[in-house]
């Protein structure tokens, strides 16, 4: 007989949920001591796991009726003023990481029976200005969305903010956030995360680790912070030719791929550095790029980590060593925190929400001589 732990229990409920096991008239739980006698476990067991879907916003406790699923009592299209939908736009609905954060949004949507409006930006502002200036004229209750960088990215943005905010649609960020904003938002711990990883190559000897970004965004800034801070911890100067700032016109760089990996061929060749963070996948697959270019083989000749490791080892069959965001759980908290402000509830207790992430260790660090 296998005794369950409450994680597991914790989320084998959530799944059970999701299926819409208990969505019938009254959406109610079995009791904790039926769970408990379910899975070969103590009540207190079945009860620190409840605890922790009530805090998640899954459900909600009455003392006297039992545990339900927090769906609400009136279905928001049928309220007066509310439509029901809710739009969502990522950088692509085929990149696999975003379509997981989708289905994270997507599931907590369909617990609160609201209908999700997907969109794919391509991290492209004006398309985004154009997607929700569509969500407006569709009367959606809210918007999720990641803030979209370029050169004159701050007025636009708060002039498209100010748009959905102006038609009363909440809106809460994903990923990244806005500077001098109190829109609330989810990302992942990027600054430990990135700590972890440069404790990873500083372990190896490495000194000389430049950190390679393509624009001004929070995450990376976060990331770079993470990194300054295991240099700190372990005595050793992170100097400033270390943050390599390479500007791209659009962030999604598709299209300026082969000039980027030019350009951080010659940075290599030029910096003496015997490790890259890359602060994205798009980055490292440029990084990759550039080594090829100059004959250089990871990890033999430079050591390679970066963020979202598992997006850039599926595209190009490698084993690069990074993190991997929890975009399905970011997904999800981003949806959670926006029914909260569609059902007026208080805010979190913090504007910013961060969801763990995971450590890949891969085959791309070698130890230095």
């Amino acid at each position: 007989m296998t005794t369950y732990p409450y994680e597991r229990i914790k989320d084998e409920i959530k799944t059970r949920i999701m299926a819409g096991e208990w969505l019938g008239e009254e959406t109610r739980l079995p009791s904790s001591r039926d769970f408990a006698k379910y899975y070969h476990s103590s009540v207190n067991t079945v009860e620190k796991a409840i605890k922790e879907l009530c805090a998640e916003g899954l459900l909600k406790r009455d003392n006297r009726r039992g545990t339900y699923i927090d769906i609400g009592l009136v279905s928001p299209g049928s309220q007066q003023g509310r439509s029901g939908l809710v739009a969502a736009s990522v950088i692509g609905i085929d990149n696999p990481l975003w379509a997981t954060a989708l289905r994270g949004i997507e599931d907590v949507l369909h617990l609160h029976g609201y209908h999700l409006l997907s969109y794919s930006d391509d991290r492209n502002l004006d398309k985004l200005e154009s997607l929700m200036k569509g969500a407006v004229a569709k009367k959606v209750d809210g918007v999720i969305l990641s803030p979209i960088f370029n050169e004159k990215h701050e007025e636009r943005n708060q002039r498209l903010y100010q748009l959905l905010q102006d038609s009363g649609i909440k809106v809460v960020c994903l990923d990244r956030h806005l500077y001098n904003s109190d829109l609330p938002y989810v990302t992942s711990d990027n600054v430990a995360g990135a700590y972890k990883l440069t404790k990873m190559l500083l372990e190896k000897g490495h000194r000389r680790i430049l950190f390679i970004r393509n624009s001004d965004v929070s995450t990376f800034f976060e990331r770079l912070l993470g990194m300054k801070q295991a240099f700190l911890e372990a005595g050793i100067s992170f100097e400033a030719d270390q943050d390599v700032l390479i500007p791209t016109t659009f962030e999604n760089f598709e299209d300026e791929l082969v000039a980027y990996s030019y350009e951080v061929a010659t940075l290599i060749q030029e910096s003496s550095c015997t490790a890259i963070f890359a602060a994205n996948d798009q980055i490292a697959e440029a990084v990759i790029a550039a080594t090829e270019l100059l004959e250089m083989s990871v990890p033999q000749d430079i050591s390679l980590v970066t963020y979202d490791a598992l997006n850039v080892n599926r595209k190009l069959k490698l084993n690069i060593t990074g993190v991997n965001q929890p975009f399905y759980d970011m997904g999800r908290a981003a949806a959670m925190q926006l029914m909260h402000e569609l059902n007026g509830k208080d805010h979190f207790s913090v504007q910013g929400q961060i969801c763990k992430a995971d450590m890949h260790e891969g085959n791309t660090i070698n130890t230095v001589k």
